[in-house]
């Protein structure tokens, strides 16, 4: 079982997503934004599915160092993203992403995408 953070201001889709990932065995958190992400010290994910803003980039550093220095282990975020162009505008942000995926997106495409990247990052930790 892998802790999995989910953050996306959509308090609905935020939790179908954890739903979807309970589902798989995974356990869960929500916050609405990386800023609630931040307050989270005492749960440390083994991965991250963030829905990707613009207003959100630049804390998206942070909250992704201050995961890995408290884990001592490179933390993977998985991107959720409402619109094509959206990813096009805010490249940098992608120097973060494990991977992405274009909202909507079908669950088990989620849940597959995740366990694929929670497995590569097994791999690279090993």
């Amino acid at each position: 079982m892998s802790r999995i953070l989910v953050v996306d201001d959509d308090e609905q889709l935020g939790r179908s997503i954890a739903r979807v990932l309970q589902r798989e065995g995974h356990e869960t958190r929500i916050a609405e934004d990386p800023r609630l992400a931040e307050t989270l010290t005492d749960y440390l994910p083994d991965l991250v599915v963030i829905e990707l803003q613009a207003a959100w980039v630049p804390r998206l550093p942070a909250l992704r160092e201050r995961f890995e220095a408290a884990a001592g282990r490179p933390t993977p975020f998985v991107f959720t993203v409402g619109k094509r162009e959206l990813y096009r505008s805010i490249a940098a942000a992608f120097a973060l992403v494990d991977d992405w995926l274009a909202k909507p997106f079908d669950p088990e495409e989620l849940a597959t995408r995740v366990e694929t990247v929670l497995r590569r990052s097994a791999t690279a930790r090993d």
